[in-house]
């Protein structure tokens, strides 16, 4: 009787062990349905879960990276939207420049145009005076260079000081003599706004080319880690299922063993 029992006791505690086992991975695979990950502690696999985190941590850091050089784009196209519209009254300038210089005006006429030139000029500076981005000022060289962090790097919006290459421009007479009048100032107000629009325009490109480089590096880092920690649902659910009929199985061989023990037991004492 003490063998019989011995053995009962053994497969008793054998067949319990295969039953935790059965349930652990029913529940673990249940887990992985539930929550979408196939790896949702560092016991399920704490190098990949490593991995994981890393390949996160840094396509987050380009996500925010990504934000911070839109705002630097949108500040750029302010500038040279701004910077245009500084060359459309220089423009106005000019065409009165020219129009002054001619010997048939009259010196009342040549008042006019130099009239309408102090508008054109305080026009150029209320338009850089309202370039701005978030309260900084982006063409009166006040605020200096904006250093950019892309989440990889960094990029510089280089400082413009439009008001400066305007100063010539304050004093700018073309009323006098025809004969006098001088376009150098208003020349090389043009040369200082065409050279601030082109390197704006590089730094818009190249802003926008690490906003690019950006996006395909997080989406791919972002697949890499959805590789690692993403449930394989096909896998978790065939898991799932063999996991259950096993543990049913196991039960039920359990409770059988239960029930010969029980009746023997039974018959021993009716002997």
């Amino acid at each position: 009787m003490r063998i019989q029992s011995t053995l009962n006791a053994a497969q008793f505690k054998n067949t319990t062990n295969h039953m935790n086992v059965t349930e652990a991975k029913h529940k673990k695979a249940g887990k992985e349905l539930a929550s979408g990950k196939k790896i949702n502690t560092a016991a399920d696999d704490a190098a990949a879960l490593s991995i994981s985190k890393k390949l996160m941590k840094e396509a987050s850091s380009l996500k925010a990276g990504s934000n911070n050089i839109s705002y630097g784009i949108d500040a750029t196209r302010i500038a040279d939207s701004a910077l245009a519209n500084v060359t459309d009254s220089l423009g106005d300038i000019q065409q009165n420049t020219v129009r002054a210089m001619n010997g048939l005006y009259s010196e009342s006429d040549r008042n006019i145009l130099q009239n309408a030139n102090k508008q054109s000029v305080e026009t150029i500076n209320t338009t850089i005076n309202q370039a701005k981005y978030n309260e900084k000022n982006l063409l009166d060289g006040t605020t200096g260079d904006i250093n950019i962090y892309t989440g990889a790097g960094s990029s510089t919006i280089k400082e413009a000081d439009a008001k400066a290459a305007m100063a010539e421009l304050e004093n700018f007479d073309i009323s006098g003599n025809p004969d006098s009048i001088s376009t150098d100032a208003l020349d090389k107000a043009y040369s200082s706004i065409n050279s601030m629009r082109s390197k704006i325009g590089a730094e818009e490109n190249g802003l926008s080319a690490a906003f690019d480089a950006n996006n395909i590096t997080e989406m791919n880092l972002t697949a890499a880690q959805s590789r690692k920690e993403d449930t394989e649902y096909n896998d978790a659910v065939s898991r799932y299922k063999a996991s259950g009929v096993v543990g049913a199985a196991q039960n039920m061989a359990l409770k059988n063993q239960m029930n010969s023990q029980e009746n023997l037991v039974n018959k021993l004492f009716q002997a």
